[in-house]
């Protein structure tokens, strides 16, 4: 006879079972979201701490880019408004005709006041130092933008991975559930053909121990089914405590034999937003190079003043805002040769910006090689677990025809419960195998994916709020 508690047990997992099987109890609630992977990725997309990080430094770009015309490339304007001024002197010491110095025979203090209003024009250009800042403010905006689409592709990448992997637990959780009850099943046959004296107690014992066991091993992949539902949750970034349940996904399963490894080498080689930031570096240091050499060019500084000036006696321009006095204007042009100025420092900085674009260079090939490497590497990866899935499907359909045959030779004494058992343990190894084998073949595929950098497998991408903007 089962123990209370193991019938419980499977009145629980039949219940869970219910709940995530049956598609008409998908009713959500306020304190649960049926999540599927498209909405997964929106998620993910509006709440994920890293991927947001990144989206917030690309917002920088406009306002950089406007700071570097108004105050590089543009003259910068200055505005001075009624400045002021009230000051008083005393001069004891006078110059005769001659210009000796006497002493003033009317020493006493004098007081004088002016304002002042000005609007001037500045304007620096050294070599092509406007046209370089220009292009270095262009290429950290594409960094930024570029790191933005990094990040939401890892994030889009790992978002499958932790949604599949989740998936793949609660198939696993489903099998359990089955071989449950395919246990109590061999249990209630145990136990009829002990009441006909068929079998001894000891095949009923061995079949209650086998429901345990087999129930002790539910128990730990409900656990691991929740706990990779915790690392989906934690990756999507909501706070809200709500129960999540998620959506069959058909898995992109498919013969890799028709993917060309070069085509993908390729391709990885124009899109990989990593190699696209290792160019972008090495066009940053080349424009390095080009700014340490503004240092043997001319340097030219234009300025224009338009201002309006008020003097007088004692406190009469103190604040004089009357237009009455004319506009004055004057204009400055100021050319110098640095060429000799820090002569070995800027010999220094020019070679330290050659230095940096040749290790940018290299460190370019680097990631060429290694991209290179891993896009080959990933597919051969991908072609191996689609044959592992080949041969785990063939080895479960012929674990479930020798368990079929063992249970009709176990009815008619021909075979022990031993020998069934061991039935039992290799069916239920080639169902677990022929599951984990279909979610390392996806797994696979996402890490071809992430290597190339784009979606390499054929059909519709989910389509998230940023594709959708796009």
């Amino acid at each position: 006879m089962r123990s209370l508690p193991t019938r419980s047990r499977l009145v629980a997992g039949a219940i869970i079972a219910i709940g995530i099987c049956c598609p008409g109890l998908d009713a959500q609630s306020a304190d649960s979201l049926r999540l599927t992977l498209g909405t997964a990725l929106d998620i993910a997309e509006g709440n994920n701490p890293t991927y947001r990080q990144a989206s917030n430094s690309a917002l920088l770009n406009g306002v950089d880019m406007r700071t570097t015309w108004f105050d590089q490339l543009l003259p910068q304007a200055t505005l001075q408004l009624f400045n002021t001024a009230f000051t008083g002197n005393l001069q004891r010491v006078g110059y005769d005709n001659f210009g000796n110095p006497i002493t003033n025979p009317s020493a006493d203090w004098n007081y004088f006041s002016r304002t002042t209003q000005a609007l001037s024009f500045n304007w620096n250009v050294q070599g092509q130092s406007l046209f370089q800042a220009h292009r270095r403010q262009s290429i950290t905006n594409e960094d930024r933008d570029l790191t933005v689409v990094r990040a939401l592709t890892g994030l889009q990448v790992q978002i499958q991975r932790l949604y599949m992997d989740a998936l793949e637990q609660r198939d696993l959780m489903r099998a359990e559930e089955e071989l449950v009850e395919a246990r109590r099943i061999d249990l209630t046959v145990a136990e009829r053909l002990f009441s006909l004296a068929l079998r001894t107690r000891v095949d009923v014992l061995t079949a209650e121990l086998a429901v345990e066991q087999q129930s002790l091993v539910l128990r730990r992949q409900e656990t691991s089914y929740e706990q990779a539902v915790l690392r989906l949750r934690t990756e999507l970034g909501r706070e809200e405590a709500v129960s999540l349940s998620l959506a069959d996904e058909a898995l992109p399963i498919f013969d890799p034999s028709g993917l060309e490894v070069e085509r993908l080498v390729a391709l990885a080689l124009v899109v990989n937003p990593e190699l696209q930031q290792s160019r972008l570096s090495i066009e940053s240091a080349n424009l390095g190079i080009q700014e340490a050499k503004n240092s043997w060019w001319p340097s030219v500084s234009m300025g224009v003043d338009v201002f309006r000036r008020s003097q007088g006696t004692q406190g009469a321009s103190v604040f004089d805002v009357g237009i009455s006095e004319p506009l004055e204007a004057q204009f400055s042009l100021n050319f110098s040769i640095p060429m000799f100025n820090n002569f070995f420092q800027n010999r220094q900085a020019m070679e330290q910006a050659a230095v940096q674009l040749d290790n940018g260079r290299e460190a370019a090939r680097e990631a060429r090689l290694r991209i290179e490497e891993t896009v080959r590497s990933a597919l051969l990866e991908l072609s191996n677990q689609h044959e592992v899935l080949r041969l785990a499907e063939r080895s479960q359909v012929i674990a479930q025809e020798a368990l079929r045959l063992a249970r009709e030779e176990y009815r008619i004494s021909t075979r022990t419960f031993e020998d069934l058992r061991t039935s039992f343990d290799s069916e239920a190894t080639t169902r677990r195998q022929v599951i984990t084998a279909r979610h390392s073949f996806v797994d696979a595929l996402l890490s071809l994916e992430e290597a190339v950098g784009t979606r390499v497998r054929g059909g519709t991408p989910p389509v998230t709020s940023a594709l959708r903007g796009r």
